[in-house]
């Protein structure tokens, strides 16, 4: 059972077939395959990938903020003031609940 996992799951698809080792084809079908391997790999995309732009709200507030050079203490000071707005207004909306009778004053 264990080889047919190992058999299964094996990452040998993954790596390119040796070009140099082509020695098992002969004659145009080991050409039609050189070359069908040769015009994949001019396909593909050369020199260094773009920075990509940030998008949405929690890309663009990253970017300002928390990546790079742009590195601050910044977000730890929204957190607590988030934290306490929310909690201020949890707080204050059970405080009028309570009190919605005019009680204890």
């Amino acid at each position: 059972m264990s080889a047919i996992f190992r058999r299964a799951y094996t990452t040998k698809t993954l790596i390119p077939p040796n070009v140099a080792a082509a020695t098992r084809l002969s004659g145009s079908a080991k050409d039609g395959q050189i070359s069908q391997l040769v015009s994949f790999y001019k396909k593909l995309p050369k020199g260094t990938v773009e920075a990509a732009k940030p998008s949405g709200p929690w890309g663009r507030y990253k970017a300002r903020y928390i990546d790079g050079e742009n590195a601050s203490v910044t977000p730890l000071i929204h957190l607590i003031f988030g934290v306490f707005a929310i909690g201020y207004t949890i707080d204050y909306h059970f405080h009028l609940k309570h009190h919605k009778n005019v009680e204890h004053h």
